[in-house]
């Protein structure tokens, strides 16, 4: 016998000298008996197949030598070892397989191991499950270093592991007697505690981080404070899932033969982390104020507003939706004052207005104060914030209405970028860039595919797709950001902005047809907005640059490593993005005066250069340089041969085919170019072809030549348009998908 079992039956024997009570969790105290062992395994369940081993252990969690092995009999995860006479009443069972995995409705890939370890003389039907994987260890720990019995170690490991979880007060019944299918409390625990181990891992990130969770709860009894995080980043991303996780859980049942009730599970979240789930939230998202609007004259004030529920609610959310497990994201906040993120937006000394309502806000006891500065504008403008629940879902808006001071008036003159400014418009000119060069990239693999009677498409799953799709909204949005500031201070970029925001319109609208259309930053998070048709985008990209024409200044504007000379378009740029909306819409005789404006301009003229070959030089009208470095190579949005082209398009369609040939042959001469003029427009497609032209499917698409022209099959025509990529429409219940991709 060694030294570690010495000590714990001199320990025993001890106790037993004291107490008489404690005899019944002694070996020596049990008479070998006959139980009929069974039970689940309830990960999701374990599927038909799986293997679930047993071996006896005396009170020191040393095994007897006593081993069993069972198959589960159905998808429901039974398993039953029948009438077996043991020796001790303590048995670890460990399950191996594959299983169920309640979050995203399908079998796993991969196999799983959890354990449990039982008193058999409490119950041997056995529910193995990951809250008793994750006490077993716990348990082990508590009675070789502790000294504890079983019976000790098995309430207080069941206690602290809920206690993590902020599920304490279903500690009583054990976790060997918690089960999926009971639709009761102790169910949706055990469903919250288990979608927290599987968020979107894959299926060896499960093992791995059950792995960790074993570990550190085994030593420690509670989880570090990294884990922690991890998993409030698990809430966070289960957060909008709940509802799928109970219809996923309560369709495989149905499948199997079996009704099962699931409890809202939202009440087995500790979403405000106080300790303790479900005691944060009302049965409705949405929340009573004493007021929802408040008015303030120019002089300001201080208000309060009052919440009618004895639930806490806050203006920035404890946890919020989100789309990823991987750590913490930022959480959602108000900006109240956005001049704090902006607050170099303009250079050194510009005079800086602040036409917003200025207000600090705080919440205690549900009781919001309000505290509004005096106005320091003229005209009457108003703003809203938001209460969240602590969910991060949105319970109520406050609006605020401040009146404007009528005798405050400041000039507003356009001046150069500050530090800040310039950093954002870097830095959203770089995921343009990323966005137009994977563009083009893509659209020269697909029309150089060699058989274009079965040509391979575009996939809705090719991430590229979905990369540039996420790029060019990226930039929206915060082209959007930089337009609210500036519209709340100086107001001196909208012009140059909304020319931004029509480029990038232009270009969605060019791959995907319909789009979703946002020109004002949405309050939450996370906005879902239906595709608004092509038709109407192009109409509302038409009125911006028509607008924003007026504002604009003629000079030169090429490729640009500077945010200000990038910033601030040229109104040749507006020109030629109106007169590409106009071809879009079929409207020749209105984009042609605007082509032959920049033509008569000579600012722009062609160049003897290879035909595919696009550089900052006298053809370059706006294009990205990689990686915003001097390198000579640039990716072209605009640029001159497609100018000369798309005027040759006009021409034709307006019925002056021989200047149209004109341009036609001005483009061949200065890139060593033939093309059959027999057909006028197929000899410009030939053009487009040849150089590489970023319009080229543009063009392609609005005279339909994707027969004619390409070799494309009647039923490959979809393929003109691009897929919407499969992530955005898990995302967005409002998308719909392109007509011919599934």
């Amino acid at each position: 016998m060694n030294f570690k079992k010495i000590f714990y039956l001199s320990t025993v024997f001890v106790l037993a000298l004291s107490s008489c009570s404690d005899n019944d969790e002694t070996e020596d105290s049990f008479t070998p008996k006959v139980f009929n062992v069974m039970g689940k395994v309830e990960k999701g369940p374990m599927i038909r197949g799986s293997h679930v081993n047993m071996r006896t252990l005396d009170e020191y969690m040393t095994p007897t030598g006593s081993f069993y092995s069972a198959t589960i009999d159905n998808n429901l995860g039974d398993f039953n070892y029948g009438a077996l006479k043991i020796n001790s009443p303590y048995a670890q069972l460990t399950a191996d397989g594959y299983f169920f995995n309640e979050i995203d409705g399908e079998l796993s890939e991969g196999t799983i191991k959890l354990d449990a370890i039982v008193d058999l003389k409490d119950n041997s039907t056995i529910n193995v499950n990951v809250l008793t994987h994750l006490k077993s260890k716990r348990i082990h720990h508590l009675i070789t270093t502790k000294g504890m019995t079983f019976k000790e170690a098995n309430a207080q490991a069941q206690k602290e592991l809920l206690t993590q979880f902020g599920l304490q007060q279903y500690a009583s019944k054990d976790a060997s007697q918690f089960s999926l299918t009971s639709g009761d409390d102790a169910s949706g625990a055990l469903i919250a505690i288990s979608s927290l181990v599987l968020t979107d891992r894959s299926d060896a990130e499960i093992v791995e981080y059950l792995s960790i969770l074993s570990n550190e709860f085994g030593k420690e009894g509670a989880f570090s404070q990294e884990t922690k995080k991890r998993i409030q980043s698990g809430k966070n991303y289960l957060n909008a899932r709940l509802d799928r996780i109970s219809e996923n859980i309560k369709s495989r049942y149905k499948e199997l033969g079996l009704e099962v009730k699931v409890k809202d599970l939202a009440y087995y979240f500790d979403w405000d982390n106080d300790g303790i789930a479900g005691n944060e939230l009302d049965e409705s998202e949405s929340v009573t104020l004493s007021t929802t609007e408040i008015n303030v004259p120019k002089e300001g004030g201080e208000y309060t507003i009052s919440i009618v529920s004895d639930k806490p609610y806050y203006l920035n959310p404890p946890s919020f939706d989100s789309d990823s497990d991987s750590g913490l994201q930022e959480l959602p906040q108000d900006n109240v004052i956005e001049e704090n993120y902006f607050g170099g937006l303009y250079e050194p000394g510009a005079n800086l207005p602040t036409p917003s309502i200025k207000y600090n806000k705080t919440i205690e006891n549900n009781t919001i104060t309000i505290k509004i500065e005096p106005a320091q504008f003229k005209k009457d403008l108003s703003t809203t914030f938001t209460v969240y629940n602590a969910r991060g879902k949105v319970a109520a808006t406050v609006t605020i209405k401040q009146s404007g001071d009528k005798n405050y008036w400041v000039k507003h003159d356009p001046v150069r970028l500050g530090d800040a400014g310039e950093h954002v418009v870097l830095g959203i000119m770089s995921i343009m860039r990323d966005a137009v060069s994977k563009q083009l990239h893509l659209q020269t693999g697909y029309i150089h595919q060699e058989n274009f009677r079965d040509p391979v498409p575009f996939r809705p799953y090719d991430g590229e797709i979905g990369n540039i799709w996420g790029r060019y909204y990226t930039a929206i949005n915060q082209w959007l950001t930089m337009k609210d500031v500036d519209a709340n201070q100086l107001n001196c970029y909208q012009s140059f902005i909304d020319t931004h925001l029509a480029l990038a319109y232009y270009q969605l609208s060019s791959r995907w047809g319909g789009i979703p259309f946002i020109m004002q930053r949405p309050n939450d998070a996370h906005i879902f907005l239906p595709r608004t048709d092509e038709a109407e985008v192009l109409s509302r990209v038409e009125n911006m640059l028509f607008d924003a024409m007026g504002d604009l200044d003629e000079h030169r504007y090429d490729a640009f490593q500077d945010a200000n000379s990038m910033l601030f378009v040229s109104k040749n740029v507006a020109r030629i993005l109106l007169a590409f909306v106009y071809c879009n819409q079929k409207k020749f005789d209105k984009a042609l005066p605007l082509l032959e404006e920049v033509i008569r301009r000579g600012e722009y003229h062609l160049e003897y250069s290879q035909a595919t070959e696009y550089q900052n030089n006298a053809e370059c009208i706006l294009g990205y340089y990689p990686e915003m470095s001097s390198a000579q190579k640039i990716f072209p949005c605009l640029d001159y041969k497609d100018v000369i082209l798309t005027a040759a398009e006009c021409l034709y369609h307006t019925g002056n085919t021989p200047k149209a040939k004109e341009y036609i042959n001005q483009v061949c001469e200065y890139k060593n170019l033939t093309a059959d003029q027999s057909d006028v427009l197929k000899a410009i497609a030939s053009l487009h072809y040849q150089i590489n032209s970023p319009s080229y499917m543009n063009f392609i698409r609005r005279n339909g030549l994707g027969e004619s022209f390409m070799g494309l099959s009647p039923n490959n025509l979809y393929q003109l348009l691009w897929p919407i990529p499969s992530g955005e429409l898990d995302k967005n219940p409002q998308l719909t998908q392109n007509p011919g991709y599934y």
